[in-house]
């Protein structure tokens, strides 16, 4: 993460403060009442981590719900980035600030293969909302789960567990059609016109199918949209056809930041909403509707 020059002076003596005096903590403990992690879990399985965390003036310690990827950590107090330091040892993170605010914590879970089933290590330290696509099934389920249902086409469950867990699951094969075999060509007819015929017949296939991906890229069609596309649009479909980022978000506060205007610019260029300037801020406009 990013380590600002302006906060060089008090992270070195905070650094000097700890070697020097053992026994004085200078970091400010997370409290003891738990706080909601909001976890989403995209159609490959990749799962993303949003969170909120009260700072006060000097270095927070935060310990995090589960193992992030760390390039892909951010802290952001009102769209500005904070810098910060990962502890490996606690898996906690270090954040220093100059005032007392709310910051937004984001990440990519570090999540585990093994047998073809995806694992994700969660810390008792927190209450959940996970959020699921539904290209993906759970094969763990929680034991304090304290309610369920689904939020634009997003289905979620809320749980609180007493001790560290690990919630397993396998995001569901897209299957496609085994295409028939080819019949052998029939005894009699010269090889070179069979050639010719298959050569003829398979450039058409391939022409049809060009023309398809043409049209369904110039139309925008809804097969090419995810799940994340259609809650997006299914937000602005409930706030009259046009919404503010900062609204989306506030919809859909298990997508990270990043990931959400991702998708917005995708529908952009799909034809489906168009993005206007207010002032400072970015309104997301919808122009078509998703079939």
């Amino acid at each position: 993460m990013k380590l600002y020059t302006k906060f060089l002076p008090l992270f070195l003596f905070a650094l000097l403060t700890l070697v020097s005096i053992p026994h004085i903590s200078i970091f400010i403990q997370a409290q003891d009442v738990k706080s909601i992690a909001y976890v989403y879990i995209d159609d490959n399985g990749v799962a993303y981590i949003n969170m909120s965390y009260k700072l006060f003036p000097g270095l927070n310690e935060v310990p995090l719900p589960t193992t992030p990827i760390i390039p892909s950590l951010t802290v952001e107090v009102d769209n500005k980035e904070l810098p910060a330091i990962y502890n490996y040892t606690s898996n906690c993170l270090i954040i220093i600030s100059e005032a007392e605010g709310v910051c937004i914590i984001s990440f990519v879970a570090n999540t585990t293969l093994a047998e073809g089933r995806l694992a994700l290590n969660l810390s008792s330290k927190y209450m959940y909302r996970l959020f699921l696509s539904p290209q993906i099934i759970l094969l763990t389920l929680p034991n304090n789960v304290t309610s369920f249902g689904t939020v634009n086409e997003l289905y979620y469950i809320d749980f609180n567990e007493e001790r560290d867990f690990q919630l397993l699951y396998i995001v569901k094969p897209r299957l496609t059609p085994t295409p028939a075999p080819n019949k052998p060509p029939a005894t009699g007819i010269p090889l070179h016109i069979v050639i010719a015929t298959l050569g003829a017949g398979i450039a058409s296939v391939i022409a049809f199918f060009l023309l398809r991906v043409f049209r369904a890229r110039r139309e925008g069609e809804g097969i090419a949209l995810s799940d994340l596309d259609a809650a997006i649009l299914k937000c602005l479909e409930k706030r009259g056809g046009s919404a503010l980022q900062s609204e989306l978000q506030k919809d859909l506060p298990a997508v990270p930041r990043t990931t959400l205007w991702r998708h917005v610019k995708k529908l952009e260029r799909l034809g489906y909403v168009k993005i206007e300037k207010v002032g400072q801020q970015n309104r997301v406009v919808m122009v078509k509707r998703f079939r």
